[in-house]
């Protein structure tokens, strides 16, 4: 049994670059396309004259998948300040059975 495919994150920071990038450019030209839809289509109103949709789009695009590579990073613990983290080892007493006295 291969043990990688059971840890949660288990790529490197290349890949997971690369799933923040093609995440956010397929999930905004979903709502790009979603916005043209119901504007042309629904109400009928023609494109904006201007292109500051698709600029807006474009920025926040790229925005949006440094954050997410910042926070997929921080959550595989491969930078950071490492507040939320714990490396020393604790130990947990366990309750056990008490011996019956028959």
């Amino acid at each position: 049994m291969n043990t990688k495919s059971n840890v949660l994150f288990s790529g490197s920071p290349k890949l997971y670059l690369k799933w923040c990038i093609i995440g956010s450019i397929v999930f905004h030209s979903y709502v790009l396309f979603g916005y043209w839809f119901i504007k042309n289509v629904i109400v009928g109103v023609p494109w904006p004259e201007s292109y500051w949709p698709i600029i807006a789009t474009i920025l926040w695009t790229a925005f949006f998948a440094r954050m997410a590579y910042r926070w997929i990073m921080r959550l595989d613990a491969q930078y950071g300040r490492g507040k939320g983290w714990e490396m020393e080892s604790i130990t947990v007493k366990l309750p056990y059975e008490k011996a019956r006295k028959t």
